[in-house]
């Protein structure tokens, strides 16, 4: 059993020097430049650069968590979880929102700018002798991933890491020891260009971070196929695979204006700190992970731990209530079908009926006309922007034109309009929407950058 840490609260403000986040931002964005090397090289580079590093991702226990929708949801909620009882904590998600910081957690909060700059001070060494190997230059992720294995190193009891894309060639997977908890959400159809165009082509790549030997939890798939992709891979690795039901019989919900409830044959309802149907299974898919933790390091679940944990897990841009120049907004980074389905029901069951102005951007690897079509039921107006991420937090990326996704919920019979600007857009829906409903920002995290700060709390 591990020895539990003391746990500190999380900052209310963030101890962090501006100079020491400004130093990091720059390495990433500017001086580490973009990946070089060979192509198709697997985890070649990813392990290269741990191994110069002394392998701090095998340094504690971990949770790796895979999937297409609710992995930083399940990753969050099972932190929380362990933090309630007890133990230190670390959350290495992807991507970040509005702050670089949001990457690597510790204790329930962004970690330390200074302590970030320090752990990079130490691997950038490190990227350099991995690109005279012959290995190329690291990427944007597995940099941050070696932050984040660094900072977790003998500092904490456990670590939840959220893969990027994928599973089998991310470069999370470098996590190698045999107790590690393999964590599986819903997989559905997302990054095709990269992991493969049908469901059992992803699920194979999803399926590469079972152990061999070892635990793995997975949500119940609403495909067959994947199930026996996961499966059969898990039998091959040799690694006990548990299902775990998200929905009815087994996990009930209850979804209004004042939260959801997770509730449970022969339980009291338990209140959630993230809003949704579907985040009641993902808070069941996490509580069973816990479960499956205790029971093999010999520790057991409190029912108060788990209340508090299941209320304090939160995670930005994940129907995030804002207000924008006085009217209520809700932010949400869904960017593919699947998530934007669980978006849009979680709309529908806490404003029954109504229909919303939707400010709208894509990164240009989404299937755009299949997006538009799940959001256009529940659009009064869409108001089509786009981003730049030139420079910033995120590294770069381009956004699907404005003009096409106007001609796309024109095509789902949804009145459009282009506004490029963020801001604007905001302002257009705004204007457009009722009082008393609010505007829904979505399409991309990169969106929700950069129309956060133009947001107060609610």
């Amino acid at each position: 059993m591990p020895t539990r840490t003391a746990v500190r609260p999380p900052p209310t403000t963030a101890p962090s020097s501006r100079a020491a986040l400004d130093r990091v931002r720059r390495y990433l964005s500017e001086e580490l430049g973009p990946q070089r090397g060979p192509a198709g090289a697997g985890l070649a580079r990813a392990q290269a650069l741990v191994g110069e590093l002394g392998h701090p991702q095998d340094r504690f226990r971990a949770v790796h968590v895979a999937g297409t929708a609710g992995k930083g949801s399940v990753s969050t909620v099972v932190a929380s979880l362990l933090r309630a009882h007890g133990f230190r904590v670390g959350v290495h998600l992807s991507p970040h929102v509005y702050s670089l910081l949001e990457r690597f957690q510790v204790d329930g909060g962004p970690a330390p700018a200074e302590l970030v700059d320090a752990a990079l001070v130490r691997i950038r060494p490190a990227v350099e002798a991995v690109e005279r190997a012959g290995h190329g230059r690291p990427s944007f992720f597995e940099v941050t991933n070696a932050i984040a294995f660094s900072l977790f190193a003998d500092r904490v009891d456990y670590g939840v890491v959220e893969t990027g894309v994928g599973g089998l060639l991310d470069s999370t997977n470098t996590i190698s020891r045999a107790d590690k908890l393999a964590v599986i959400t819903p997989i559905g159809l997302d990054h095709q260009d990269l992991l493969g165009t049908s469901l059992r082509e992803i699920a194979a790549q999803k399926s590469g971070i079972l152990p061999p030997g070892g635990r793995a939890v997975a949500a119940r798939q609403p495909s067959a196929d994947v199930e026996e992709v996961l499966s059969a891979e898990a039998t091959r690795r040799g690694c006990a695979l548990r299902w775990v039901d998200q929905g009815p019989p087994v996990v009930g919900a209850r979804v209004g204006p004042w939260g959801t409830e997770l509730r449970l044959r022969g339980r009291p309802p338990l209140t959630l700190g993230l809003t949704g149907r579907h985040q009641a299974g993902n808070a069941h898919l996490a509580l069973r992970a816990v479960g499956s933790m205790a029971a093999r390091d010999g520790w057991a679940l409190d029912a108060d731990a788990v209340r508090l944990g299941l209320r304090s897990a939160t995670l930005p841009g994940r129907f995030e209530r804002r207000v924008i120049g006085g009217r209520p907004a809700v932010l949400d980074g869904a960017h593919n079908p699947l998530k934007l389905a669980a978006l849009v029901a979680t709309l529908q069951e806490v404003h029954p009926g109504a229909r919303f102005p939707w400010v709208l951007a894509f990164k240009q690897d989404k299937d755009l006309r299949a997006a538009v079509r799940v959001i256009a039921p529940t659009a009064s107006v869409v108001v089509a922007t786009q981003f730049a991420t030139e420079d910033g937090d995120h590294p770069a990326g381009t956004s699907v034109p404005a003009e096409q996704i106007a001609e796309a919920a024109g095509e789902c019979g949804v009145e459009a309009v282009v506004a490029e600007d963020p801001a604007c857009a905001v302002t257009r829906a705004a204007d457009r929407a009722d009082p008393r409903l609010p505007v829904v920002v979505s399409g991309s995290f990169h969106l929700l950058a950069a129309v956060g700060p133009r947001t107060t709390a609610r």
